[in-house]
């Protein structure tokens, strides 16, 4: 290319109109990414549909239970420094605390549940300011669960607590809660 056709380019380059800088002008692509990333959010932070209570999901037992006839979601770990049990003349005393992620409202789904499915009776049932208390009995056993928030982030922890349960003959059985 000679010198003449070297300038002749340049002028033909500066006599096309600049193109719009992306700040003025945001590009077609650009702005469909924004908006579905925008439609995401909301969607996120709305959420669908006309549920009537805390979105809740189902959660799973975990294999095998820390205290036998005892469920625990997956996922949910025993809290070590938080674990007292004994077992003695065939009755059994535990207090267990576990955590994990989960809504407090699908922990007390998952033992209003599960429990049953393990033949406890459930007895009683309380919410009282975020703190959940369920009570069980079996046979000779009592059990009470409870299950409360641990922080940010559904970090829910929950106290096992099973003992030896006896009636005396003036007491009546208690009625399972429907």
């Amino acid at each position: 290319m000679t010198p003449s056709q070297r300038q002749t380019t340049a002028e033909q380059v500066r006599a096309r109109p600049a193109p719009a800088s992306p700040s003025r002008r945001p590009r077609p692509e650009r702005v469909s990414r924004r908006s579905a990333v925008g439609f995401i959010g909301v969607a996120l932070l709305c959420g669908c549909g006309d549920s009537k209570g805390p979105d809740v999901s189902r959660l799973n037992p975990r294999g095998v239970p820390y205290l036998e006839g005892v469920p625990v979601p997956e996922r949910f770990e025993l809290v070590v420094d938080m674990v007292m049990d004994r077992e003695a003349g065939g009755q059994r005393m535990a207090k267990h605390t576990y955590r994990g992620r989960a809504d407090v409202h699908a922990v007390r789904n998952f033992y209003r549940e599960q429990m049953p499915l393990m033949g406890w009776d459930r007895v009683s049932d309380q919410n009282f300011q975020g703190n959940i208390t369920i009570r069980f009995e079996k046979q000779n056993e009592v059990c009470t669960v409870e299950i409360k928030s641990a922080g940010g982030f559904s970090q829910t922890e929950v106290t096992v607590i099973v003992g030896p349960f006896n009636r005396t003959p003036l007491q009546p059985p208690k009625q399972p809660v429907p």
